[in-house]
């Protein structure tokens, strides 16, 4: 099912791991099982640290669990994880084993903190591109935490759930009663979302201390797309200690599926100039603060070299002679009653993803940009009828 020069990639990639991970398959009638079979052996071909077994259960779709040290780690997938969500596979059985970009200490000690027994389904589609990002960021919290369990579902195999929880959008989380979140969300968002869903276990065990200051720089750079990455990368070339704080690096780029107009590169996609934007920054010694947001600023910011304090959202501060604001742009809202709360369930962001659960309706598309028109004329072939709103 891999082909050849996929396969010697995962070997590559597989090399890092130290234990064994193991892919337990539950038995299923289901037309599609055997292309999950045929899968998961693949990919335990490419390393003797990885593999497959079939377990006593029975399930109506094609589905398999996680084991790391013998036992379940709370990772379960329920469908074929192919298309967008392969990736979502492999980083799963590299941060079972504790490899692979994780979330800092600071993150890690909220995590940590969140409620015991937390379960949460994650209804996502494979040819939608936001999902991963989701699916990814919810297993390496399932991961830290030790009692959290995870079942991502591809919302095909289940449409009673789907019209159960009344999901028309990916990627939707869900509890065993309702849909609490739909749409794209970061994993700083995510794990604040978790906090206030579920709360926080005030009796966990304390953590050590985290240092909060995180000392002097002459430079903060403010976001982490392109344009914060090209300010850092100059600052520290010019001799500056330089700081950087963001939610993400790249930024809005990273949902950016097609980028035809960047000079001297013909083509690329959004995430793998995010992953060459943080490559290029990591070669420089740049403070990265990934998944953090400033909450206050304190100092006047209308003289230079003045020193300024930078409180950030999670407790830490430190201090600046300058910053720079490269915060970029976001998906606009509209701001109306009932917006955030049908998001998912009638409001929606990405035709791509979203447009089939929107088959043979009236749907509105509000903006008459390059995008919303290009975003009309693809529900046009999937939909019963356009409204375009500018």
């Amino acid at each position: 099912m891999l082909d050849t020069s996929l396969k010697e990639q995962l070997k590559t990639v597989f090399e890092k791991l130290e234990n064994t991970v193991e892919l337990v398959i539950a038995n299923s009638s289901h037309a599609d099982q055997s292309d999950l079979v045929s899968m998961l052996n693949d990919v335990a071909s490419t390393s003797n640290k990885v593999t497959v077994r079939h377990s006593e259960a029975t399930t109506a779709s094609p589905q398999f669990h996680i084991e790391y040290k013998g036992r379940p780690n709370g990772i379960i997938f329920r469908g074929i994880p192919g298309g967008h969500e392969f990736s979502s596979l492999i980083l799963a059985i590299l941060n079972s084993d504790g490899k692979g970009k994780l979330p800092d200490a600071v993150l890690t000690q909220r995590i940590r903190r969140l409620k015991k027994n937390i379960a949460v389904k994650t209804f996502m589609s494979l040819t939608c591109e936001n999902c991963p990002e989701v699916v990814q960021a919810l297993n390496q919290i399932t991961v830290i935490h030790g009692s959290f369990k995870h079942e991502i579902i591809d919302g095909g195999y289940a449409p009673e759930e789907v019209e159960k929880y009344g999901i028309q959008g990916v990627p939707s989380l869900a509890n065993a009663d309702k849909m609490f979140h739909s749409g794209r969300i970061t994993l700083l968002d995510l794990i604040s979302k978790l906090e206030a869903t579920y709360g926080v276990d005030e009796s966990a065990e304390e953590a050590p201390p985290i240092e909060k200051n995180l000392g002097h720089f002459d430079v903060l750079i403010v976001g982490g797309g392109p344009a914060g990455a090209s300010a850092a990368i100059y600052s520290v070339r010019k001799g500056l200690s330089t700081a950087m704080i963001t939610d993400k690096i790249g930024g809005q780029v990273q949902e950016t599926k097609g980028i035809e107009n960047l000079i001297s590169v013909q083509y690329t996609e959004g995430p793998q100039l995010a992953a060459q934007l943080n490559q290029h920054v990591n070669s420089y010694p740049v403070r990265v603060l990934e998944n953090r947001r400033v909450n206050k600023i304190t100092g006047d910011l209308t003289k230079a070299q003045q020193k300024k304090t930078v409180e950030l959202e999670s407790g830490e501060f430190l201090t600046t002679d300058s910053i720079i604001v490269a915060t970029g742009a976001k998906w606009r809202e509209l701001n109306i009653p009932g917006e955030k709360e049908y998001i998912g369930r009638g409001v929606a962001f990405c035709p791509h993803c979203d447009g089939p659960f929107y088959k043979g309706k009236k749907v509105s598309v509000i903006g008459g940009g390059n995008s919303g028109v290009e975003a009309a004329i693809d529900l046009a072939g999937i939909v019963g009828e356009v409204i375009l709103l500018e």
